[in-house]
């Protein structure tokens, strides 16, 4: 009787979703293209030729109330899963998203000064303070993005995202975190957009908690930052600024004893494994030539503190990139040079060039 009551229970379910389902619009986009780059590091160059091939599948449906449902899956030329995602649109009251490799709101701040073609850190060897704003939280969260409010003019949004165990590990359907749960518990961040009268303006600040058995930190994760953007006709300019402390128990940090060492100025360091504190700051100018042709320069610095009280010098990493974009339709050539001084914050580090060219074609 019970077999036959759950057999029962299960096909009305069935049913139930059957005759719920809304119809859904489905579209695959992508980008395809050719790239030529070469790398100098002091007398030693590297060239190599690659190529692109992302797609990006989404399905979509609006349901009887207005809201809409999406999913969205984009695969890369590694045949790898570079993000998805399912969001809700409830229209007035804003979108809920969760999903793996999508940034969550820290991607909304990652480098947004104004540029022709990729940010600065695109064309560094290394993973930059800049480019991880918020990267920690962007696996196994759920996020809030607000309808736009008009306050005196301007348009304002406001973005929040919170994360059970701050790991960033991948959650499917179904699924629990795998990630290093015994050394962050939740976490959470908060993000701004404002813009008008040719202003873009934004600040972002996160947190993910040390969890009380944890090893390896010495106390709470903090990433902060803020940016500014005018545009005046053709030509756009912007500043950002910000910092992170990844709690990492590598170093010392005076009083507090940080166990391992202080990493040494003329030391590489990883921005996820060193113990100190990170700061940058960001300046750009963007101009367009045309409607079809823009050039930019952007330059990034990026301090290294080993937080030992003056005993290790700081190390600034600096990069300059030039940029162009040519687009004719759905084709677009673009380009950059970018080098940079004391690549991973290493003081005897030599620097580093990278130029590239890339051909693409979007449909």
């Amino acid at each position: 009787m019970n077999k036959l009551k759950k057999l029962g229970l299960t096909a009305l379910g069935t049913s139930l979703v059957a005759s719920s389902a809304i119809a859904a619009d489905a579209s695959l986009t992508g980008n395809v293209g050719y790239t030529w780059s070469s790398e100098e590091v002091g007398t030693s160059t590297t060239d190599g030729i690659g190529y692109e091939a992302d797609f990006n599948m989404v399905v979509s449906g609006e349901m009887d109330n207005g809201w809409t449902a999406t999913g969205s899956l984009l695969l890369t030329e590694s045949a790898t899963l570079s993000s998805s995602w399912t969001s809700l649109t409830m229209g007035s009251m804003g979108t809920i998203i969760v999903g793996n490799g999508y940034g969550g709101v820290g991607q909304a701040f990652d480098d947004v000064t104004p540029r022709a073609y990729e940010e600065n850190h695109d064309g560094m060897k290394t993973s930059t303070a800049i480019d991880n704003i918020g990267a920690s939280m962007d696996n196994g969260q759920i996020l809030y993005m607000s309808p736009s409010y008009d306050l005196m003019g301007f348009s304002t949004s406001l973005m929040a995202e919170y994360a059970p165990e701050a790991d960033d590990a991948a959650v499917t359907d179904g699924g629990v975190s795998a990630g290093a749960s015994n050394v962050w518990s939740s976490g959470q961040g908060l993000g701004v957009k404002v813009s008008g009268m040719g202003i873009s303006a934004g600040a972002y600040a996160s947190e993910k908690k040390r969890d009380g058995q944890a090893g390896g930190v010495t106390g709470d994760s903090m990433n902060a930052t803020w940016h500014v953007s005018y545009a005046a006709g053709p030509v756009s300019i912007g500043y950002q600024t910000g910092g992170a402390d990844n709690a990492l128990s590598t170093g010392t940090r005076g009083a507090n004893a940080r166990t391992g060492g202080a990493e040494a100025a003329n030391t590489a360091k990883l921005y996820t494994t060193a113990g100190g504190l990170f700061e940058y700051e960001k300046m750009s100018i963007a101009a367009n030539v045309n409607d079809n042709f823009s050039i930019s320069w952007g330059e990034l610095k990026e301090t290294y503190d080993a937080q030992d009280d003056g005993t290790i010098a700081d190390v600034e990493m600096k990069s300059t990139s030039i940029q162009f974009a040519y687009s004719m339709g759905s084709m677009s050539v673009k380009g950059y040079m970018t080098d940079t001084d004391n690549p991973g914050w290493d003081a005897n580090a030599l620097s580093d060039e990278v130029t590239e060219l890339a051909v693409g074609f979007s449909f």
